[in-house]
């Protein structure tokens, strides 16, 4: 059965290569993929039945009555299967479908090129908005109107409102004039909880869980509270309801303070009833210069365009840029097209006979369709895989990766982790420009990412159509079959829809993003075919039901909230599992460390057995030696390794254990017992390693030669140094971000001298880690740099600063001179005292001269 499976695919790649575009073929290929589900499906149940004999496939379990029931059903289903098959080829020669074994567009992973962005890589994309954001910023910062004045940007789907938005947000003049920002996206399938709760983690510090446990009444109260006092620019994006505003525009104080709401909408009433005194700023369509800029920049993203672009290159380019009727994101994606294509007249000119563009106003969609059937097959479920995230969501780019790899989406390639090929796959999409970079981490891999709403609509849309995927959301006006569908994600559901749900017996994910006290979630453990169980959004579920033995064809799980009583030790039955992700603290049992196709274990604090091998596992975060006299851990190819130490002896144990890592790339030691001293440069990753964090713990022996020397980050955490790191740590030639949280340094001065830091990007000098963390924050040790009086900054240093966060320095008498700092985007000074602040008053502040370069400013007055 699994070689007839193997041949049907097979059969659906050529097919599709053949027929992209093709309608008799995509009917004819439903049909052979609803067949491919039924083998699915067969094999899945087989493989439950014979582990549920408890006998295995042993040679003598094999014939176990249970065993052998299993063996006649899958043998039916076989038969069902073949002789479907065999009507859907005898069919065929009827659709006049024939020679279906060329070969597809092959993916040429090697090609693809990591281009780092930063978080603010939507300026790529920006062209003929230069007026609109003249005549909005004066709107913004109109010092005639201090009344609260609520400012609209309408237009139709993809047209740019949330991109100029962006720019407004972002701009130097606009940070230093409000006093507060917010940012918070709205779309269709947000709850009022939801978007509170969003205002308040942009301004506060506050913790989730305490957000969580905040009644509505209470939320408002305190961002009113928080807004009062000081001028705020607020940006609702995407606000598609006129309700929604209704229920938005209480929470806003209107205090004469010169404050604005900025939203954008693609209706007209939205914005005239936000605010009736303000006239909307309706959007307009590129022309076409605008429109040809903006498509060669897309298809041309690493050269001259005008240099490489043939004349007659430049007239197919003319003809297909005024097919795009000016919109952008139809530009866009056209152009991250083009760019993936043979700049040659004979290609373009072929891209542009292949559309069909004589359905008015559908553009952008027909674009759509053109890029996502030339994708290579495989990719397709990838792209697809997108459409179960909400709206605006920021997209984990590891996390994705592991999905699609749990889904078995991803190929295994000779030499390489499949973790590698789905990145060059997340890649390969990025150029095309179906998806989009939110932000990138220190060694280029991405870190969030996201889709525009017309290409998520559209990846519904197509998945629905082979019950790929299906949206549990009560937005949805139409009535939608579960039953047969192989992917669920609720968003927001209410009680009507839930008794629908159950019958999915072939699901093979099922993510939860919404918060729900529903008996739904306690269901899910009667999908025995899942592969992925991702719940996000808080549940009334306090543990894992020992049905989860059954679900022996899991491969990915996480678990966002509190499992109150740990982990059953059935867990150990899942042995596809490849992903557990815990962010709680429940107990992990020993079983789960039999499972030998382990990639990725991340729990806030467990324990191994002493004795252990996981061959396939890339990342353990984090782990403890707790007990342990000795160990025998033989991680071969970890990359990814988070480690707590505890007691004296487990030096020698962590030294053992990091001696046979030939593929670290990230370390993170944290000691609570410090400060600690570890050799590293004779480790066998010591020039490969990139992030390395060290909490109490400084390199044996105080040089520079024990850091490695190709890092990208490096954390350090309460090493209590009387000599001043700097020295050392600036001669780090391809360190990006440094961050030095609590009392690393016991001494008075510190010094950055001319040429150090040359590719730092980022500098925090802070009491405690801008992340949540549980690395013994709480321990009896003093949690900012004490004695620290001085610190200078000379001309040619750290000559890429982009940021520069700085922390509860009590005893710092002044700021060190910035003014050499021309790359420094932005400034943050936290918890600082009243004289150091009066030192950097706007103009009149002996200190302003070296900070007024600086776009963005953020003063918290210390309120020790």
């Amino acid at each position: 059965m699994e070689r007839e499976l193997r041949r049907i695919k097979c059969f659906l790649k050529d097919a599709d290569a053949k027929g992209k575009r093709d309608e008799r073929v995509k009917n004819w290929v439903n049909d052979v993929i609803q067949v491919a589900y039924l083998a699915e499906d067969a094999i899945g149940t087989f493989l439950i039945k014979v582990h549920q004999s408890k006998g295995g496939l042993s040679f003598i379990n094999r014939f176990k009555p249970n065993a052998l029931i299993a063996r006649h059903h899958v043998g039916v289903e076989i038969g069902k299967v073949k002789e479907l098959l065999n009507e859907i080829m005898a069919s065929r020669e009827m659709y006049g479908i024939q020679n279906l074994g060329e070969d597809g567009d092959a993916l040429n992973l090697t090609s693809v090129r990591r281009c780092h962005f930063s978080s603010q890589s939507y300026d790529a994309d920006v062209v003929g908005l230069f007026h609109d954001q003249k005549v909005l910023l004066e709107q913004l910062m109109d010092h005639q109107h201090q009344r609260l004045c609520v400012i609209s940007i309408v237009g139709i789907g993809g047209l740019g409102k949330t991109t100029l938005a962006k720019k407004l947000y972002h701009n130097n003049a606009v940070s230093n004039h409000f006093h507060k920002r917010i940012w918070v996206t709205v779309s269709q399938e947000n709850s009022l909880m939801g978007l509170l709760r969003k205002m308040l983690e942009n301004v506060t510090e506050i913790e989730r869980e305490k957000l969580e446990r905040m009644a509505e009444n209470d939320l408002i109260d305190m961002i009113n509270d928080l807004l009062r006092t000081q001028s705020f620019l607020v940006v609702l994006d995407d606000i598609w309801r006129e309700d929604a505003w209704n229920q938005l525009q209480r929470i806003f104080p209107d205090v004469n303070s010169g404050s604005r709401v900025l939203i954008t909408t693609r209706f007209l009433n939205v914005a005239k009833r936000a605010d009736p005194r303000s006239i909307p700023y309706q959007l307009s369509l590129l022309n076409d210069d605008e429109s040809m800029k903006l498509l060669l920049k897309k298809a041309f993203p690493y050269v001259d365009a005008e240099a490489n672009c043939s004349s007659e290159l430049l007239d197919i380019g003319h003809c297909l840029m005024r097919e795009c009727g000016g919109l952008p994101l139809a530009l866009v994606v056209l152009g991250g097209l083009l760019s993936i294509k043979d700049k040659t007249p004979i290609v373009w000119r072929r891209l542009l006979e292949t559309m069909d563009w004589a359905a008015e106003g559908r553009q952008c969609q027909e674009i759509l369709a053109l890029s996502y059937e030339d994708l290579p097959y495989h990719m397709k479920s990838c792209f697809l895989y997108l459409g179960a995230y909400p709206e605006d969501y920021e997209i984990t780019g590891n996390v994705l990766v592991r999905q699609w790899i749990a889904e078995g989406f991803i190929p295994q390639e000779e030499r390489k982790t499949m973790e590698d090929t789905g990145e060059a796959i997340l890649e390969e999409l990025i150029q095309r420009s179906l998806i989009h970079v939110y932000t990138r981490k220190n060694n280029g891999s991405v870190k969030k990412c996201g889709v525009h709403d017309l290409l998520l609509d559209f990846t519904r849309s197509a998945a629905k159509k082979d019950r790929f995927l299906t949206i549990c959301s009560a937005e949805n006006d139409q009535p939608i079959s579960w039953a047969l569908s192989r992917r669920v994600a609720i968003h927001n559901i209410n009680d009507t829809m839930i008794n629908e749900i159950y019958p999915m017996h072939g699901l093979r994910t099922f993510m939860l993003f919404a918060p729900h006290d529903h008996p739904i979630v306690s269901q899910i453990f009667k999908f025995q075919f899942l592969r992925v169980l991702d719940l996000i959004g808080p549940t009334n579920l306090q543990r894992l039901p020992e049905q989860i033995k059954l679900m022996i064809h899991l491969r990915f799980l996480r678990w966002q909230y509190e499992i109150t009583s740990g982990l059953p030790s059935s867990i150990g039955n899942l042995q596809f599992l490849e992903t557990i992700d815990l962010s709680n603290g429940t107990d992990i049992p020993i079983t789960l460390w039999k499972i030998k196709t382990l990639r990725h274990v991340r729990h806030p604090y467990c324990q191994p057995p002493q004795s252990l091998m996981l061959r396939n596992l890339l990342t353990l975060r984090c782990v403890n030696f707790g007990s342990h006299k000795a160990i025998n851990w033989r991680f071969p190819n970890l990359r990814k390794l988070r480690v707590f130490i505890c007691e004296e002896h487990h030096g020698a144990m962590l030294t053992h254990l990091l001696s046979g890592l030939d593929h670290l790339i990230s370390l993170s030691i944290v000691a609570k017992q410090w400060p600690v001293e570890i050799d590293t440069k004779d480790f066998p990753f010591h020039n490969r390693l990139l992030s390395l964090t060290l909490l109490g713990i400084w390199p044996k022996g105080n040089t520079i030669s024990e850091f490695p020397a190709c890092l990208t980050k490096l954390v350090l955490c309460y090493s209590e140094l009387e000599e001043d790191p700097m020295p050392k740590l600036e001669r780090l030639q391809y360190l990006v971000t440094l961050k030095l949280i609590g009392n690393v340094h016991l001494g008075k001065t510190m010094v950055c001298s001319a040429g150090g830091f040359p590719k730092l990007e980022s500098l925090y000098i802070t009491t405690v880690s801008p992340k949540r963390t549980s690395m013994f924050l709480v321990l009896q040790y003093k949690r900012e740099l004490a004695n620290l009086e001085e610190w200078r900054v000379e001309p040619g240093a750290m000559p890429k600063l982009a940021f520069l966060e700085l922390t509860l320095c009590k005893k710092l008498k002044m700021l060190p001179d910035l003014q050499h700092l021309t790359s420094l985007q932005e400034l943050k000074l936290r918890y600082i005292s009243q004289e150091f602040m009066l030192r950097l008053e706007r103009e009149s502040g002996e200190d302003w001269y070296k900070i007024q370069h600086v776009p963005k400013l953020t003063f918290e007055k210390c309120v020790c």
